[in-house]
């Protein structure tokens, strides 16, 4: 017998995997090889400050029978027990929910699942989302198989929330280096947490309506970026920042330098604390850098015209001038949702995006819905 043996890693890829949805894919295959009734693997994730449950990644992807979708956690389900109680919940047969009003529960039984195992999802002791093991078997999860999965779910879990709090700890520090700036430029914490929930309205809608291609994880990474658009304006001074009256021609040009000092201080962050592996982080600088870009060409910094500026950055751009428009400020009084949805109708001619602003404009139940969520403290 061999006194020296090299045995391949089956998680070896996880290393070079570049999105979470890849990472949990290197899991799931090697999950499978012990458990090969486990078709299904997906993480949901949970928004603490809506009690909004929100599709994230799933594996395999190209089959799962629910993409794009949100949800509140009613506090009297069985999901709300699971992550109250830290206590997984096995279903044996999902054929219980057959006529159960939700949508997710007629999804999973329509595409043939039979039988589920769900995990909750924790960091810093908060709930956080959850994880979902289907199979297309009836009674699947018994002792043999959650011998494995209860090792996995923890193997998961570890993986996803450990790169998921790094990139939020990348934002949370980002975030309060502008809202030093911001105090002095009128953007609070609410303008920030509502054009968030607009970019991901906006992705979601273009997503229904089969005009743009993101998947559920692209969807959050575009919102979790999308309140770091002004970074560059702690590079502008605060004797322009600050400046009541009409900013002459060179201070505005001082001024409209913010997105290229944005983009700067993105590159030196990703690459002096190497967040070069985050997933789409090259969302992260061009949001920074080209949320003032227009349509037309007339915008700033590079004069792009169409879709030369990302979809991203015309999101963002949507959902800042919508805040900017319907939120108080000491020079004008806010619009009407109705008012502010007719100048950006008049914008999408030539200086917006228009199927983003559509998008936005044909919801304006979910606008008010997030505008009451985060309203202004006064």
């Amino acid at each position: 017998m061999e006194q020296i043996v090299f045995r391949e890693d089956p998680l070896a890829r996880l290393g070079t995997a570049s999105t979470y949805q890849e990472q949990l894919a290197v899991v799931h295959e090697v999950l499978q090889k012990r458990c090969p009734g486990i078709d299904r693997i997906s993480i949901a994730l949970y928004d603490i400050k809506t009690h909004s449950l929100k599709t994230f990644i799933a594996s395999p992807v190209e089959e799962s029978p629910l993409t794009n979708y949100e949800a509140i956690l009613a506090e009297d389900s069985t999901l709300s027990r699971v992550g109250r109680d830290s206590t997984p919940r096995i279903v044996n047969d999902l054929r219980i929910y057959e006529d159960h009003p939700s949508v997710h529960s007629h999804a999973l039984v329509g595409h043939g699942y039979a039988a589920s195992y769900t995990h909750p999802i924790y960091f810093n002791r908060q709930l956080s989302g959850f994880i979902f093991f289907n199979s297309f078997h009836n009674r699947y999860f018994r002792e043999r198989v959650l011998e494995h999965v209860e090792i996995f779910v923890h193997l998961i879990s570890e993986m996803i929330m450990n790169d998921l709090a790094a990139t939020r700890a990348l934002v949370a520090a980002m975030r309060t280096s502008v809202g030093m700036v911001q105090k002095h430029d009128l953007e609070t914490g609410s303008h920030l947490e509502r054009m968030a929930r607009y970019v991901r309205l906006i992705a979601s809608v273009l997503v229904k309506r089969g005009l743009e291609k993101l998947d559920d994880e692209q969807i959050e990474q575009i919102a979790l970026f999308s309140p770091l658009h002004d970074v560059g304006k702690i590079g502008i001074p605060d004797s322009i920042l600050q400046k009541p009256d009409r900013l002459s021609r060179d201070e505005r040009q001082v001024m409209n330098s913010h997105t290229v000092l944005g983009r700067h201080i993105v590159d030196d962050l990703i690459c002096n604390f190497g967040f070069e592996r985050v997933p789409y982080i090259d969302y992260l600088r061009h949001i920074a850098e080209l949320h003032h870009e227009s349509m037309d060409g007339s915008g700033y910094p590079h004069g792009l015209r169409g879709k030369e500026i990302t979809l991203e950055a015309r999101i963002v751009a949507v959902s800042d001038i919508f805040d900017a428009l319907t939120t108080h400020r000491p020079y004008k009084e806010p619009w009407s949702n109705e008012h502010a949805f007719a100048m950006l109708k008049l914008m999408s001619i030539d200086k917006l995006d228009k199927d983003c602003v559509n998008a936005l404009v044909d919801n304006p139940g979910k606008v008010e819905m997030i505008q009451q969520q985060f309203a202004e403290v006064a």
